[in-house]
C-alpha cells in the first residue's frame, strides 16, 4: 500500500488515501420563512385610557398582504473545530388586525412592526463516534431591534396612532446536529435557549429540515423554523411567537 502526498488523494493498489480536509470553510444559506406570528405586544407611548398591549395570532396567509419586505440568511465560518453561527432575519408587516381587551371603548387595532434578529454565537464541534453525524454546541447573543405602531381604532370612528423603539440583547446557549443520509440527502436540526431574565424572561428557537446536494457546494434545504420570546420589561411587551415553513439554498465553500 502506497501513501500520496499530503493533500492529494490517490487510488494504490485498489486501497484509497483521503483527501486532507480543509481547515477552513464558511457557508451561506439565503432562506425564505413563511412564517405566521402571534402573541401579544405593547409599547411605552400607550397613555393611560388605551390597553397596554394589543392581541393577534396570525398565519402566514393572514399576513401576506400586510408583508412589506423580509430578507433571512444564516450560516457559518469554521476553522478546524471552532465556529461562528450567524443568522439573520428582517421582517416588516404593516396594519394587520389585532385585538384589545375590552373596556376601553376601542373596535381594533392595527399593529406594524420591523424586526431585525440577529444571533451570533461561538461554537465547538465535538466527536460524535460516527463520519455521519456532526455535532456543534454553542453559545452566543440573540440581538433584537424593533420599531413598534400600534393604531388604536375606537368605537365612535376615531383613530389614535403610538409608536415605539426598542433594542436588546439576550445570551443563548443551544447545539446544531448535521446527518448524512446519503451522498445527495443530509438533515439538520438546531436549537436554543436562552434569555434568562436578563432582557427577555426566555427565547426559544428551533429548525430542522432535510436537504438535498446539487453539487460539493450547493444544496437546498426545506423544514420548519420557530421562534419565540417574551419580553416585558420598561413598559414594552413583546411576547411573540413565530413559526412556520422554510426553504433555503445553500453555498458551502
Amino acid at each position: 500500500m502506497g501513501i500520496g502526498n499530503k493533500g492529494n488523494a490517490k487510488e494504490l493498489n485498489g486501497d484509497i488515501v483521503a483527501a486532507k480536509t480543509k481547515d477552513f470553510t464558511f457557508t451561506i444559506n439565503p432562506y425564505v420563512w413563511f412564517t405566521g406570528v402571534g402573541g401579544s405586544v405593547g409599547i411605552p407611548d400607550i397613555s393611560d385610557g388605551y390597553p397596554p398591549y394589543v392581541e393577534f395570532n396570525k398565519s402566514f396567509s393572514d399576513l401576506a398582504g400586510s408583508l412589506k419586505f423580509a430578507l433571512m440568511v444564516a450560516g457559518k465560518f469554521k476553522y478546524k473545530k471552532v465556529i461562528l453561527l450567524y443568522d439573520v432575519d428582517y421582517m416588516n408587516l404593516k396594519d394587520f388586525d389585532a385585538t384589545v381587551p375590552d373596556g376601553y371603548g376601542l373596535a381594533s387595532a392595527n399593529p406594524s412592526f420591523k424586526q431585525l434578529t440577529t444571533d451570533l454565537a461561538l461554537a465547538y464541534s465535538i466527536g460524535t463516534g460516527s463520519k455521519n453525524v456532526s455535532l456543534d454546541v454553542y453559545g452566543g447573543t440573540r440581538i433584537w431591534s424593533l420599531k413598534t405602531e400600534i393604531t388604536f381604532n375606537g368605537t365612535n370612528g376615531t383613530q389614535v396612532m403610538k409608536s415605539g423603539d426598542k433594542s436588546w440583547v439576550d445570551p443563548i446557549f443551544g447545539f446544531q446536529a448535521d446527518f448524512i443520509l446519503s451522498k445527495q440527502w443530509f438533515s439538520y436540526v438546531k436549537t436554543d435557549f436562552g434569555g434568562l431574565g436578563v432582557n427577555s424572561d426566555w427565547t426559544y428557537m428551533l429548525i430542522g429540515g432535510v436537504g438535498y446536494k446539487f453539487s460539493p457546494q450547493w444544496n437546498t434545504s426545506f423544514g420548519l423554523k420557530y421562534l419565540g420570546v417574551s419580553l416585558d420589561k420598561d413598559k414594552t411587551v413583546w411576547k411573540v411567537n413565530e413559526a412556520g415553513l422554510l426553504l433555503s439554498l445553500g453555498y458551502i465553500y
